[in-house]
């Protein structure tokens, strides 16, 4: 076995196991798993089921093939700006510093934006009209943004509290919502709606911006790591399809069509189930859920985007080197959420583009080179050779058409 594998202390592992498991989960999950039902529901409840168990099994599969491509790196920190350099050389290094910056970065001013949001929303009536959402923004960037400062083991110990409240608020959803679930709604759809949906449902399965930090804290221990993505990859599987169940099972299917159309629909379908349930507090805890699930993917963020700025200009995390990384990896989305929100919405509206070709065509190419070129041994393998690479290819050229696609409207969508 290489050096630095498999050789660390049992028992320090299972303890950050646990823990690492749910930054992949709480990375994947984020308060867009509010408009799944919204967004897919329309294409009907078992042909969504089957998108959702495909896109899960794409996304594993690609997850997988990076976990390959990232135990070949000789820096046990290497992220992937080394990563990609190592077997594509410059050209792959380029392609990973512009769409992981652009991918992270305007994902981070999103949650930064939303999470401001939500802060705001907490307080007294009389306080939010005095009070602006840049504070809120601003707060939130600094409560959370400061993990960056602390590193991968404080990060796990807030995600874990983080994790604890988005469960706590989504049973709470669940009990109160399942008593009201109807069967019969459940039998409507129109299968060519779905396609439009396919970026969306793929962004809702990443977690591959956090792998690179996940190796380096496990010490690459590949039992451990295989385990983490396994079931880190599992639980948001599980919380879709339970969320996607009970919404369709209580929304009539032309309501689903109303609040596709909608510009505001978590809020107008907080309406409905309020409507419906008949339970005016069900909107505070819709946004805790929601607090929760950005508070989580943005955790995840800041642990990926901090190491692979640390990577790509070789910082040393000394207490300046940890001051540096905290301003290169908060500043940015902190002035794009608060001067610039034009500018990240329209990236955004890209992801499922750069998470295409970050995470799936890199590690198929990475991969391929590796095995094929280079002749590498690693301690890890993907089975199924070249069909498999060729299919993760395939998949992810059909991610990117389609997310194009779907930004110029080519797509059927209700209207």
């Amino acid at each position: 076995m290489a050096e630095g594998f498999g050789k660390c202390p049992k028992n320090s592992i299972a303890k950050k196991t646990y823990g690492s498991i749910m930054l992949v989960a709480g990375t994947s999950i984020g308060a867009g798993m509010l408009a799944l039902p919204i967004t897919t529901g329309v294409g009907g409840y078992g042909y969504t089921l089957l998108l959702f168990l495909a896109c899960f099994l794409f996304m594993l599969l690609s997850l997988f093939l990076l976990l390959e491509a990232t135990l070949w790196a000789v820096k046990p920190s290497a992220n992937f700006v080394t990563i990609a350099k190592e077997r594509l050389g410059y050209g792959g290094q380029v392609v990973a510093w512009f769409s992981f910056l652009l991918l992270l970065y305007s994902v981070a001013a999103a949650y930064i934006s939303g999470g401001g949001s939500l802060l705001m929303k907490v307080l007294p009536a009389n306080y939010q009209a005095l009070l602006p959402t840049q504070l809120g923004i601003l707060v939130f960037a600094c409560l959370f943004g400061l993990l960056a400062f602390f590193g991968t083991r404080y990060i796990d110990y807030i995600n874990r509290v983080l994790m604890t409240g988005l469960l706590v608020s989504y049973v709470i959803l669940i009990i109160v919502v399942v008593p009201s679930l109807q069967a019969q709604n459940l039998t409507s759809g129109q299968p060519r709606y779905l396609w439009a949906a396919i970026p969306v449902v793929v962004l809702s399965f990443t977690s591959h911006i956090i792998l690179p930090s996940l190796r380096t804290y496990l010490q690459s221990d590949v039992r451990a790591l295989t385990k983490v993505l396994w079931y880190g990859s599992l639980i948001p599987l599980a919380f879709y399809i339970l969320w996607q169940t009970v919404i369709l099972g209580v929304v009539p299917y032309h309501n689903l069509l109303v609040l596709a159309t909608n510009e505001h629909p978590i809020a107008e379908l907080t309406e409905m189930l309020q409507g419906n349930l008949g339970l005016t507090w069900i909107a505070i805890t819709v946004s805790y859920f929601s607090f929760f699930a950005l508070a989580t993917s943005f955790v995840g963020v800041i642990l990926s985007l901090s190491d692979f700025l640390a990577d790509g200009f070789s910082i040393n995390k000394n207490l300046t080197g940890r001051l540096i990384i905290l301003g290169q990896t908060v500043l940015p989305p902190l002035l794009f959420a608060l001067f610039f929100p034009h500018g990240f919405i329209i990236a955004l509206s890209y992801a499922g583009v750069l998470v295409a070709i970050l995470f799936g065509i890199l590690p198929v190419l990475m991969v391929w080179r590796g095995r094929y070129v280079e002749k590498l041994e690693g301690v890890y393998r993907v089975p199924g050779g070249k069909p498999v690479l060729l299919i993760a290819l395939a998949g992810s050229g059909l991610i990117v058409i389609l997310q194009i696609a779907a930004v110029f409207e080519w797509l059927p969508v209700p209207g």
